[in-house]
């Protein structure tokens, strides 16, 4: 991954952190509602979920190699690049 690349994730993980009058992170999170439900899904449980756990993915990191763990850390991580790239 690119530092760029790195950088425009981190940038999405502040702004799901502060989504208030955010209109283009939630044009960007409806978008991945209806086209990409499987990547919304795992944002919405770790950032914008009522019970929210933005810990989670670093207790996936610890998860052993084919556990659902894992399966939901990469699911996490294809999330927040495709949201980068449409906060871009």
């Amino acid at each position: 991954m690119s530092e760029h690349d790195q950088s425009a994730r981190e940038e999405a993980r502040r702004r799901l952190s502060e989504p208030e009058d955010d209109h283009e992170l939630h044009s960007a999170l409806e978008w991945m509602r209806v086209d990409h439900p499987r990547l919304w899904e795992v944002l919405h449980r770790v950032h914008l979920s009522h019970d929210a756990d933005p810990s989670e993915p670093e207790e996936w990191r610890r998860a052993d190699e084919g556990s659902q763990e894992k399966d939901m850390l990469d699911h996490y991580e294809k999330a927040m690049g495709v949201l980068a790239i449409a906060l871009q």
